[in-house]
C-alpha cells in the first residue's frame, strides 16, 4: 500500500521516523545525517586515526604525574566502534592491545584484555548510546574505561607487584570529560574531509 512519512526528519539521536503505511502506524529506519558521513569513510582514515592515537600514548611521559591522563588508543576505539562497527571489533581492540603493551613494555595481553573487556561493553550497548547525546554516551564510555584500567590495575600488580596510586582511575573520569570533545572533532574533521572530495 501507499507509505506516508512525516514529522521531523531523523536526526543523529532518534533515527527513527513515523510511518503511515496501508493504514496503520509504524516506524521505519531512514538513513541519519551521522550515518550517511561514516558510510563515506574510508578504511585507511580509521587506520590512521588509530595510528596517530598510539603514537600519543607512546609519548613518554613522567612519573605518576600524567596516570590521570586516559588511553587515547582506547578512546578512538570506542569511537570507531560506535560509528563504524562493521570495521571495528573485538579482533581490533585485542590486536590495538597488543600493539599497547609491546609498545609500552606493558604485560603482555594485560591491554589486550582490558580492550576486549571494554570494546564488549561498548558494542553490548551500542544500540542505545546511538539513540543519546554526547553526554550520556559519556556515561557508558566512563564505565569500560573504569573496567580497563581495574583490569590493567591489577595485571600490573600481578607482574610487578607495584601500585601507582589512585589518580589512575582519574583517568576514566577524564576519558568520559573528554568524549564530548573527541567527537566534535571528529565529526567536524570528517566533514572537512568529506567537502573536498
Amino acid at each position: 500500500g501507499e507509505q506516508i512519512c512525516f514529522g521531523v526528519a531523523a536526526n543523529r539521536f532518534h533515527p527513527y521516523s513515523g510511518c503511515l503505511c496501508g493504514g496503520r502506524f509504524i516506524f521505519c529506519k531512514t538513513m541519519t545525517e551521522s550515518e550517511t558521513l561514516y558510510s563515506k569513510i574510508q578504511k585507511r582514515l580509521i587506520y590512521i586515526s588509530f595510528l596517530l592515537a598510539i603514537l600519543i600514548d607512546f609519548i613518554p611521559l613522567s612519573g605518576s604525574l600524567f596516570h590521570w591522563l586516559p588511553e587515547f588508543t582506547a578512546l578512538m576505539l570506542m569511537y570507531w566502534i560506535i560509528n563504524r562497527p562493521q570495521n571495528v571489533d573485538i579482533g581490533t581492540a585485542f590486536i590495538l592491545g597488543l600493539l599497547m603493551d609491546i609498545g609500552t613494555n606493558a604485560s603482555l595481553g594485560g591491554h589486550a584484555l582490558a580492550y576486549v573487556i571494554a570494546a564488549y561493553i561498548v558494542i553490548q550497548n551500542r544500540r542505545q548510546i546511538v539513540l543519546y547525546h554526547y553526554g550520556v554516551q559519556a556515561v557508558v564510555i566512563f564505565a569500560a574505561l573504569l573496567c580497563s584500567e581495574m583490569i590493567l590495575t591489577v595485571v600490573r600488580w600481578r607482574y610487578t607487584h607495584h601500585f601507582y596510586g589512585w589518580t589512575v582511575f582519574l583517568s576514566p573520569v577524564v576519558g568520559a570529560l573528554l568524549w564530548p570533545l573527541l567527537n566534535k572533532i571528529m565529526v567536524s574533521l570528517l566533514n572537512f574531509l568529506n567537502s573536498r572530495r
